[in-house]
């Protein structure tokens, strides 16, 4: 089975959705897999060798010549979507949404093959659109280096929040609790930006730590003892993955996570805590003061849990399972 990929370079989602779940693929020898990263080249690649092309959400200013000589080869596409494609107003890419991305993103769904997507709440707003979804979780490949750096140790607790420019709505329910806490606390992704100024503004106590490659920022874990996860309950972030669980899990740290969904999805995983009406302060007290120990015990039940429910191995059986039968 050979697989062609196209992907305009490899950002956060491609990394997570499309390339180490499919380099896993290539390395067990269960499919063969290319991957073409020039949108211009999307226009003039042979698809001839190919049993299917998978992209992630959309395929740009070009897409519809790109379905439309997927088409025309008799060649079957699976899309992968992560995020929902109704985007709140404060997020930063609302009108390029609004714009057209939106649209383009609800027509690669529609005609394509199957889809892939992360959770159950997506799956139900895929479904309306295309009735071949398929849930693959999240997962990491542990085996890269980023994911296997010795912890360090602290004398004082330090606590992580790891993210992007879109989430500065969801750190100002963070923001206050932490300002009147004396607790060492850090800001990962940093890039310059005005969107990033304001983030810091929120917490000028923050620890700032620049942000890195896809293949380079999971190695931040290594310095907390556990980490915050906060998230605005809105039906777009309700359609998210639980990623920060299992980065977390990946370094075995216990997580605050918001009551809300996707992160109620890990109900039965000893290792999250979660802040009930945004009561972080008393939240990050109770996991300051439970002791090394404690954080270390819940920090393994997140490793074990996520390894069983977030295992790439099982949920790439899925993606197999699906291009196979795309193929006869």
């Amino acid at each position: 089975m050979k697989l062609l990929i196209l992907t305009d370079g490899i950002n956060g989602v491609v990394y997570h959705r499309i390339y180490a779940p499919h380099l896993r693929m290539q390395i067990n020898g269960e499919a063969e897999v290319d991957v073409c990263q020039s949108q211009s080249e999307w226009m003039t690649v042979d698809l001839t060798p190919y049993d299917v092309i998978v992209f992630s959400r959309w395929l740009g200013k070009n897409q519809y010549d790109v379905l439309k000589r997927i088409t025309d080869a008799g060649k079957p596409y699976v899309i992968d979507v992560d995020d929902y494609w109704v985007l709140p107003k404060y997020n930063p890419a609302y009108w390029a949404y609004r714009k057209g991305i939106k649209n383009s993103i609800k027509d690669a769904i529609n005609y394509a093959d199957a889809v892939f997507c992360t959770t159950q709440k997506l799956a139900n707003e895929v479904r309306t659109i295309n009735e071949n979804v398929y849930i693959v979780p999240n997962c990491l490949d542990t085996s890269h280096n980023q994911w296997k750096q010795p912890k360090e140790k602290n004398e004082r607790v330090k606590i992580g929040w790891v993210g992007g420019i879109t989430h500065e709505e969801d750190l100002k329910l963070i923001a206050d609790d932490i300002n009147s806490m004396d607790v060492d606390f850090y800001i990962c992704g940093y890039t310059p930006s005005d969107h990033w100024n304001n983030i810091v503004k929120l917490i000028p106590k923050a620890n700032i730590v620049q942000g890195t490659s896809v293949f380079e920022y999971g190695e931040v874990y290594k310095h907390f003892d556990f980490v915050l996860a906060p998230l605005q309950d809105n039906h777009f972030n309700n359609c998210k993955s639980e990623l920060k669980i299992v980065e977390a899990a990946a370094y075995s740290l216990p997580i605050i996570c918001s009551a809300v969904y996707p992160y109620l999805y890990h109900t039965g995983n000893d290792g999250v805590i979660f802040a009930t009406q945004n009561n972080w302060k008393a939240s990050i007290e109770k996991l300051i003061d439970a002791g090394h120990s404690v954080r270390q015990s819940m920090g393994e039940s997140n490793r074990i849990y996520c390894e069983t429910y977030h295992n790439l191995e099982l949920h790439n059986l899925t993606r197999l399972s699906v291009y196979q039968s795309l193929c006869k």
